[in-house]
């Protein structure tokens, strides 16, 4: 009975969608894609894929968490530093692109940004954050790779 408990908490554990994890740490997912759609989207594309010159966040955004630099760089970018979104709607808006777009890119043991991780990170916004990019991207292990 145990071994059956078990694996049936596992199965339902691991069957979780992103929506439901989204919404089982108090976040509104509505309100996040409003967000990405109104402050994100014109340069990123509804999908995520990135338009012009600008970066894909669809299927790679995930292993920018692999080190705390690469948390800092998603809210440090301009247009994140510079958003009109409080702390806790860009903290919001960027799990929910982790959620949505990061396909295998994200680890397991994802661990959310928080809204004062936010503030933390929002104060020190980057330059030239192609250069920036370009340096993380070489120094973490990437899980799930499209173009840089």
């Amino acid at each position: 009975m145990r071994t059956f408990l078990f694996l049936f908490s596992f199965f339902w554990i691991t069957q979780i969608n992103a929506a439901s994890r989204f919404e089982l740490m108090g976040l509104d997912k509505n309100r996040a894609q409003l967000n990405y759609m109104l402050n994100c989207q014109g340069c990123h594309g509804k999908d995520g894929r990135g338009l012009g010159d600008v970066p894909a966040l669809k299927g790679f955004v995930g292993n920018f968490l692999s080190s705390n630099e690469g948390r800092a760089y998603l809210i440090r970018v301009p247009g994140s530093a510079n958003s009109p979104l409080t702390d806790v709607e860009l903290a919001e808006v960027v799990n929910w692109i982790f959620f949505t777009m990061s396909d295998k890119s994200l680890a397991d043991s994802f661990n959310p940004l928080t809204p004062e991780e936010v503030q933390t990170y929002r104060g020190q916004p980057i330059l030239d954050a192609k250069a920036e990019r370009s340096r993380l991207i070489a120094k973490f292990p990437i899980r799930e790779k499209l173009a840089q």
